[in-house]
């Protein structure tokens, strides 16, 4: 079978795909980034005046794979698909699904077998020309075909995002993060099931990038921190094996007491990555408003009413969603110092309904700068207390775990 039939057949299966848990958007746009690679070639290397931010963020995403042959793209697409099959596994009656250890956002989801997976992509490719649709031909890459919805869906030159499953409706740092709060509900026991069988190059927190700005924007450096960090204390609990245990160095410790020890420790980054997302999407959302109501709207292309839908209103509900009683202990302490915060989203929202757009976004500008020290001040504070009350509870934890040993 052929790069180009292969791709077509797993783009058919990728349409009617149904995860078990909806795949990251880092992965989303991945697959959409590869599957416009292939159909499409090297994107454009300017936004349109129109863009909207997930526009932006899909053109990134596709602006990553420049350079990389229809074929290799269509091959890694492949790949990429099967890749994300296996790990969010499949939502449907007639496959069965095994969930392996470790929880939330953890990398180690529902699987399903490859049998099972050709099963199901000879069952769409038979549909597909049992319903009569029109074959392309092998030997040129280049058809006209929609992305799946999975991949995030939609056309490059399609601002219509209502109704698109696959769209962001708001930055993807904002959007990830329920995942980031499902990947910090993850209890110890499924913590330390997953680093027993996770390889010290496949760490979790290795595959993270900054959400909130580009890689290379100089202001995505405390962001890039974070992640670091918490690189490196992952990094610590997967290479302690080789030297605590049985038959190793420091035999008479096991290294799930490290492990245990790390783990509020890497709760509480979770945590600090999430407040960092909220806060500076909030600092971002001012610095946007004032540009628009220094230089308009047409001259930033950032309407004010599209600020409070897209960024404002999210944010605001994401800092209460954090506060919510399922939330881990960790998470609704980030909830807690956000709650300033949303009272001044809503109070700016409130505005906006009674005297108009341009009186609330006046209001939430000012608001905002007159809580400079908090942002700056107060929240980096809380941080680093919460990092060292991870550290003093991690102790606690260590023992449990030794005297469970």
């Amino acid at each position: 079978m052929t790069a180009a039939s292969n791709f077509r057949q797993k783009t058919h299966f990728m349409k009617s795909w149904k995860p078990q848990r909806p795949p990251s958007n880092r992965d989303r746009l991945e697959l959409y980034a590869l599957h416009k690679q292939s159909v499409s070639g090297d994107a454009p290397t300017s936004d349109p005046p129109s863009a909207s931010v997930a526009d932006k963020a899909k053109l990134t995403a596709w602006r990553s794979k420049m350079g990389l042959s229809q074929q290799d793209a269509m091959e890694a697409y492949v790949v990429e698909c099967e890749r994300q099959v296996q790990l969010y596994g499949t939502r449907d009656d007639g496959s069965r699904s095994s969930a392996g250890g470790g929880g939330g956002n953890s990398g180690i989801g529902a699987t399903t077998s490859s049998s099972q997976q050709q099963q199901q992509n000879n069952n769409q490719h038979n549909q597909q020309q049992s319903s009569g649709a029109p074959a392309s031909s092998q030997s040129t890459p280049m058809y006209h075909s929609t992305t799946p919805q999975n991949t995030p869906a939609a056309q490059n030159n399609s601002n219509n995002n209502n109704g698109d499953d696959g769209v962001l409706l708001c930055p993807r740092g904002l959007a990830a993060i329920p995942l980031l709060c499902a990947a910090a509900s993850e209890s110890r026991s499924a913590y330390l099931a997953r680093l027993q069988v996770t390889h010290p190059s496949n760490g979790w927190w290795a595959k993270q990038e900054p959400l909130c700005l580009e890689v290379n924007n100089p202001l995505s450096i405390p962001e890039k921190l974070i992640i670091g960090i918490a690189c490196q204390i992952e990094r610590i609990s997967l290479v302690v094996s080789e030297y605590m245990g049985h038959g190793q160095a420091v035999s008479l410790l096991s290294p799930r007491v490290l492990q245990a020890f790390l783990w509020p420790v890497h709760n509480v980054f979770l945590s600090i990555w999430i407040l960092w997302i909220l806060v500076c999407t909030y600092l971002g959302s001012m610095v946007s408003m004032s540009q628009t109501l220094l230089f308009g709207a047409k001259r930033t292309n950032t309407p004010l009413g599209r600020l409070f839908l897209e960024e404002i209103l999210p944010a605001a509900r994401a800092v209460e969603s954090l506060c919510e009683q399922h939330q881990t202990i960790s998470v609704r302490m980030s909830g807690l110092a956000l709650m300033p915060m949303m009272i001044l989203c809503d109070v700016a929202n409130g505005v906006v309904g009674r005297l108009g757009i341009l009186v609330g976004s006046v209001v939430f500008v000012g608001m905002g700068a007159c809580g400079w020290w908090y942002w700056l001040c107060v929240l980096p504070w809380l941080a680093v207390c919460s990092v060292c009350l991870a550290v003093m509870s991690g102790w606690c934890f260590g023992l449990i775990e030794l005297s469970g040993n």
